[in-house]
């Protein structure tokens, strides 16, 4: 990767297992993530989108949630959100709804968007700064 390009230390940001959880409303796929992002101290709006894919398939945004701090985001709004701080190493979960998985392997593909706008108190809302994508790649076993 270019110098430059890279925004996230990939390794260790993924736990490399994943588990199923069962709520009164819905189940969920949990995976254990943590913040390696270089640049740290953003409100959550920063990053504007999450893509995620698990054994090749695409998962809508409508069913991922950034839950931190048991504050549960859906990623389809994530880059709204401008008062809550996601800090460096912090641990946080995506939830994932509608996803079955058998017990065993997967390949989780974690792609993050986030602005080239640097200044940590305010966000990018007209989209004026160019982004940038990085995509983590994990196998992890449930």
């Amino acid at each position: 990767m270019p110098a430059g390009t890279s925004f996230i230390i990939s390794e260790g940001m993924i736990s490399s297992t994943i588990k199923e959880v069962e709520t009164a409303e819905r189940n969920y796929i949990c995976i254990d993530i943590r913040n390696h992002l270089l640049h740290a101290v953003h409100p959550l709006g920063w990053m504007r989108e999450i893509n995620l894919k698990v054994d090749g398939k695409t998962i809508p945004k409508q069913n991922i949630y950034f839950v931190l701090r048991g504050q549960w985001v859906n990623v389809e709004f994530m880059h709204t959100i401008q008062d809550i701080y996601w800090y460096i190493a912090e641990p946080a979960q995506l939830f994932i709804a509608g996803l079955s998985l058998s017990k065993g392997e997967h390949e989780i593909e974690f792609e993050l968007v986030a602005s080239q706008l640097e200044v940590s108190t305010i966000l990018d809302v007209k989209e004026i700064w160019d982004i940038r994508r990085q995509t983590i790649t994990q196998t992890v076993t449930l």
